[in-house]
């Protein structure tokens, strides 16, 4: 086991991760404001990632955002080292849906390498332009996912091959056809979500200063839990569909309420492609508006819609206050989520349910995964999600 310092250490460690997400859902803007896990107005590059600024772009189209690509391990290999030994396949295929939704809903340019849709695994080796098609191999009839196919050649992995053995050889860390044809539709959901509004593709930095806004921030915000919204109630109306959308990373074993007083009221919704999600643990995300009460399940990202014509937006263009107009059945359904591609295959496996999918994730406030990358281009995604204490032989 690894010291990973006090427990007020690992705190402020995974509320610096949170911010470094927090600037790369921003485009990575160096100028972008918001209020740090301090509680003080920072900057992106305020934000230090490996003593450099986290936030370093003029203009969101200038990030490249990514979770894996070619070099080093594949997220799903990646997963495999950071998850406790005990967590299911089914919430290790939550986590890389988690993982690429922190992509697909940033500001900016999404990158995805072939097979993250997949669970795409190279059996751990971390560079693999040289290991043939044994370790490269993508499955199209998503059968398999290639882990677990013997040891990566030496080059950059010898020096784990200890570590690498007794997980390679674990037949429960190999995920079966349902996880990933689970991963292989959410991941289509979640290009179906961003696609379906241009609230996910600003395209300066300006209109994502006015209309981008993090809550759940400060001293006191919830480890593990990201809530942005994005505002279509400032400047023009470039999204006929909807008013404003709310998106909730909850990367915790738990299901997370979030409160916010100002959207009470509010005709808020699940988004209509997440109602029909082949995910049945999504589905139960809630919104109460007599509160203001956000509810995500664990694993979990949930998109939010407000319908357009919901609220009537103040002239002001940043801190757009809301006022409920009265609206009559507010619920009159908005879009119809977008038709698949003709080339995408329908899926016929069943919904993962939410006990299959949950019940045996890990139930101690332990941390998990996501690494950090970078390399010029990314921003960070969380290396591991520290614990408010460690888990037993640790």
């Amino acid at each position: 086991a690894t010291d990973q310092g006090s427990e007020a250490e690992q705190l402020a460690q995974l509320q610096n991760f949170m911010d470094i997400i927090r600037v790369g859902l921003a485009g990575n803007l160096s100028d972008f404001s918001f209020v740090g896990s301090d509680g003080t107005m920072v900057s992106g590059s305020d934000v230090l990632y490996n003593g450099s600024p986290a936030g370093y772009t003029a203009d969101p189209q200038e990030q490249i955002v990514y979770v894996s690509k070619h070099d080093n391990e594949t997220l799903f290999d990646i997963i495999q080292y950071k998850a406790p030994l005990e967590t299911s396949t089914a919430v290790r295929a939550r986590m890389q849906t988690l993982g690429n939704s922190l992509v697909m809903f940033s500001q900016g340019v999404p990158f995805f390498q072939a097979g993250d849709d997949l669970l795409r695994s190279k059996s751990l080796d971390r560079n693999s332009y040289n290991s043939g098609d044994w370790f490269n191999r993508l499955d199209f009839t998503y059968q398999s996912n290639n882990w677990g196919v013997g040891l990566p050649p030496a080059g950059d992995n010898q020096s784990m091959w200890s570590t690498m053995q007794p997980l390679l050889a674990n037949p429960d860390l190999a995920p079966t056809p349902e996880d990933i044809a689970f991963a292989r539709d959410t991941f289509r959901e979640l290009l179906q979500i961003r696609s379906g509004s241009p609230l996910f593709r600003l395209q300066t930095a300006a209109q994502v200063q006015d209309r981008l806004q993090f809550h759940n921030v400060g001293d006191m915000q919830i480890p593990g839990l990201i809530v942005l919204s994005i505002s279509d109630l400032t400047g023009e109306d470039i999204d006929p569909n909807f008013d404003m959308v709310v998106v909730l990373f909850n990367a915790t074993p738990d299901e997370m309420g979030f409160t916010d007083t100002g959207v009470t009221n509010l005709p808020f919704s699940l988004h209509p492609v997440q109602q029909n999600s082949v995910d049945g643990v999504v589905q139960t995300a809630a919104f109460e508006a007599a509160s203001g009460t956000f509810t995500v399940p664990a694993w979990t990202t949930a998109v939010f819609v407000l319908p357009q014509g919901s609220v009537v937006p103040t002239t002001s263009t940043e801190d757009t206050e809301i006022e409920v107009e009265p609206v009559e059945e507010a619920a009159e359904e908005v879009a119809e989520p977008a038709e698949e591609s003709a080339e995408a295959e329908a899926a016929e496996d069943a919904p993962h349910s939410e006990a299959e999918t949950v019940e045996d994730a890990p139930g101690t406030a332990w941390g998990i995964w996501l690494g950090a990358i970078g390399g010029g281009f990314l921003l960070a995604l969380i290396v591991a999600w520290l614990s408010r204490r460690k888990r037993p032989g640790q």
